[in-house]
């Protein structure tokens, strides 16, 4: 039987990343107000529209491109990874299959990352939600880990997939999800 599960997840903005949003936003309608009066009562009034119109164009997709979503696909034992830009541009950051994990858990005090590993950073960055790391052996990066913020029953299929020995741990984390999910 086939097993396939799809799911986005909408990464946070830091702090800091709303504050750059937020001025680029101001400075592109500054450089917007800039351009349109210097050139009012000149001849050069349409080419001060034109600048004008195009550092607004310009500060929107900046803006919007700060809005991210991360796809992940499940099918049969392999995960994909995407990350989705403005709603309007995908790219796959990585697909590994369940079955080559060496590592995966939850991710937390215990979780220290490896530094012969490619990192691979997915997650909702969402002090809400849990995030899980599978550390992998991939054909390009060599050995990597994806940070990712899976629900519960994408976790549960990607444990049932993973190799006998890790899902022995692997299961105690589905037990925690179920447990969690009951008291609320």
């Amino acid at each position: 039987m086939d097993s396939f599960k799809e799911q986005i997840v909408r990464k946070n903005l830091s702090q800091r990343e709303k504050m750059s949003k937020y001025f680029l936003m101001i400075a592109s309608v500054a450089l917007a107000a800039a351009c349109f009066l210097f050139v009012v009562g000149t001849p050069y009034m349409m080419l001060g529209v034109l600048f004008a119109g195009l550092a607004l164009f310009g500060g929107y997709h900046l803006t919007t491109r700060m809005d991210v979503e991360y796809e992940y696909i499940f099918t049969n034992g392999e995960v994909d990874v995407d990350k989705i830009t403005a709603q309007r541009s995908r790219k796959r950051l990585v697909t590994f299959k369940c079955s080559s994990c060496t590592a995966f858990g939850k991710v937390d005090d215990s979780f220290n990352e490896d530094d012969d590993s490619a990192l691979v950073v997915a997650s909702a960055h969402d002090d809400e939600l849990n995030d899980y790391y599978a550390v992998f052996k991939h054909r390009e990066l060599g050995k990597a880990t994806v940070i990712f913020t899976p629900e519960a029953e994408m976790l549960t299929l990607m444990v049932k997939a993973l190799p006998a020995q890790i899902r022995r741990d692997a299961l105690k984390l589905l037990d925690d999800i179920e447990t969690y999910e009951e008291e609320e």
